[in-house]
């Protein structure tokens, strides 16, 4: 039988890398003078990337970062989206929104537990954490200046600086794995204290896993910069609140899916 004993772990760190966006091409002259458009736009597509920071709040992330070497940092992560935005009045829009958010395979180990060998050497207790989440929201913005001044009957000057804000709601469907070597701590005979007499904790090889969708209430900001008539820069800002209840490994638990973004993208308009 497989033994652990007490001991204290070292703690890793995986850091994640936020990738930034190229500059796009611009458009054909279709549509577009020299330095206006042929009638307001009725929308925009948004392409983002960014950082996104779970918040990980609540009894569960509690528990594993309790349990395990890896920090609340460790499961931040690249970020990448997109949002296409619908005409409703001047300073108004509709936004359809989603995202991609997450890491693969953070590595950790038991911060109290080691498996004992043979020998009388000790060997952590290793897993690899996977969490994944994709927001998908309908919100309304509110541009905090004029997005743009029409000229005539025809030609429209987009702004050169136009901030915004916007709130909505929609879910959040998420994966939670973890996978590698764990301790049996319900166990009978599980102790933290290592005796070599006595049968101590089980240690079992597997994979836990859980996915689902929860509720999620969205706030962001940000600034559009113009450098065409077609194309604009966006830099923003997201918090994202969301909960889920766990089931298959983790039945019964719940999972805090919060978290807080920053992204810079381009913004086509259409």
């Amino acid at each position: 039988m497989r033994k652990c004993i007490a001991g204290r772990a070292r703690r890793s760190w995986v850091v994640g890398a936020m990738v930034a966006i190229a500059a796009a091409a611009p458009l054909g002259a279709q549509g577009a003078g020299n330095g206006y458009l042929f009638g307001v736009p009725s929308g925009g597509l948004t392409i983002r990337a960014g950082y996104a920071m779970p918040l990980l709040g609540g009894d569960f992330f509690n528990e594993e970062t309790e349990r395990f070497t890896f920090g609340k940092g460790d499961l931040s992560g690249p970020s990448l989206g997109a949002e296409v935005t619908f005409r409703l009045a001047p300073r108004y829009a509709l936004s359809l929104s989603a995202d991609y958010e997450g890491v693969r395979d953070v590595q950790s180990e038991y911060r109290h537990f080691y498996e004992y060998l043979a020998d009388g050497d000790s060997l952590p207790i290793h897993q690899s954490t996977t969490f994944q989440r994709v927001p998908m929201t309908a919100n309304l913005r509110v541009y905090l200046a004029s997005p743009g001044r029409s000229v005539g009957t025809l030609a429209w000057i987009p702004s050169k600086v136009v901030p915004w804000v916007e709130a909505g709601a929609g879910a959040t469907w998420y994966r939670f794995r973890q996978q590698g070597d764990f301790v049996d701590e319900t166990a009978v005979s599980c102790t933290d204290v290592f005796d070599p007499d006595y049968p101590s904790c089980p240690i079992f090889t597997s994979t836990l896993a859980t996915s689902g969708v929860g509720l999620a209430l969205r706030g962001a900001g940000g600034v559009d910069l113009s450098i065409s008539p077609r194309i604009a820069a966006t830099a923003g800002a997201r918090y994202l609140w969301s909960q889920a209840t766990m089931h298959d490994s983790y039945e019964g638990n719940k999972i805090d899916l919060s978290s807080v973004a920053l992204t810079l993208g381009l913004t086509f308009r259409l």
